[in-house]
């Protein structure tokens, strides 16, 4: 089930830079994974208030070092 994990708005003169981090399946297929943050980007740059918006993905809300090589 998708997550929305932190989500963060800075102010860039009188607009905001946004960065959002989402939580997708860790078996999700890498276009489809692609296509949900891209969809969310555009969607959040349309918005008048967004000069520019950032779209993490990750597979989990640990966040342990951005997975530490785990997995070597």
């Amino acid at each position: 089930m998708p997550q929305i994990d932190p989500v963060r708005a800075y102010t860039f003169g009188s607009h905001y830079f946004a960065e959002v981090d989402i939580v997708l399946a860790a078996d999700m297929p890498l276009r489809q994974a692609h296509d949900i943050g891209e969809s969310l980007q555009d969607k959040l740059e349309s918005l008048p208030e967004i000069e520019r918006a950032f779209v993490h993905l990750d597979y989990e809300v640990t966040h342990r070092p951005e997975h530490a090589y785990r997995d070597k």
